[in-house]
């Protein structure tokens, strides 16, 4: 499959750059009330109003990459700064791999081949995806944001709270019948904790733009830190094959990181 190569750029999906893409208009904005009040729930289990106050996420772990179907693990540092920043190195056998994320633009320096750009079709979920409460935290306070709740579903072996969200339009961007879907997104939340479980979307890669993959983000092994409920794994699948775990073993918050950690180099 040729996302089994390309989507080594997997971290460009990482969580806290929130592009805007076109498919609505903002007279088909839809604010939920049932959908609001749960991603209420689900951010006061998360730590409530402390996670406005994070402006950056420090992390280090282990990663394991399925890579020609074979685990190749390493250890991995995470970097995340506002809603526009983020940074991933991880070391494997093969060498250093790096994502770079600043606003719009991302760059990729894999381990085993040369440098490349990640499209935008594939930077819906980008950022710092160890830190989903911000996310949430977003969500509840752009009323430009569609969110709508879709029941109670079984998901992933979990009984869950489906909720839909469409993104505000991009002007850059101009949606086709080959991008229906691009810019949405559902949230999938336990139906007990309100803990979110999982991200589900759809995006496109590579050179062909008519061909979109499904692709899931996976959170787990919640644990309290700093007044704060946050996932210390978190799992990606695309079209159901896994593609990477990571196992975080520290997280810092509010380090004071610059800018010029963020910015992504030339090809």
């Amino acid at each position: 499959m040729r996302f089994a190569r390309t989507y080594v750029l997997a971290f460009s999906c990482l969580f806290l750059v929130f592009p805007l893409f076109a498919q609505q208009t903002a007279t088909t904005i839809q604010r939920d009330p049932q959908a609001i009040n749960l991603l209420a729930q689900s951010l006061a289990a998360a730590g409530g109003p402390v996670i406005s106050t994070i402006q950056d996420f420090t992390a280090t772990g282990t990663i394991t990459y399925s890579w020609a179907n074979r685990p190749v693990s390493g250890s991995v540092n995470i970097y995340s700064k506002g809603l526009t920043e983020f940074r991933m190195e991880s070391s494997v056998p093969a060498g250093t791999q790096e994502l770079v994320v600043s606003g719009q633009e991302a760059t990729l320096t894999p381990a085993y081949s040369t440098k490349a750009e990640s499209p935008i079709f594939g930077m819906v979920t980008a950022g710092s995806l160890t830190f989903p409460a911000a996310r949430i935290s977003q969500i509840l306070s752009n009323a430009s944001i569609s969110v709508v709740f879709l029941g109670p579903v079984e998901w992933n072996g979990s009984q869950t709270y489906q909720i839909h969200i469409a993104l505000p339009p991009d002007p850059r961007l101009t949606a086709g019948p080959n991008f229906s879907g691009l810019g949405e997104f559902n949230l999938y939340f336990d139906a007990h904790s309100y803990q979110l479980l999982g991200l589900t979307e759809r995006i496109w890669w590579d050179s062909d733009l008519r061909q979109s993959y499904a692709h899931e983000l996976l959170f787990s092994d919640y644990r309290p830190i700093n007044g704060m409920s946050v996932p210390f794994t978190i799992t990606e699948k695309m079209s159901s094959q896994q593609t990477w775990s990571v196992s975080l073993n520290s997280i810092s918050f509010n380090t004071g990181l610059s800018d010029a950690l963020f910015q992504p180099q030339a090809l």
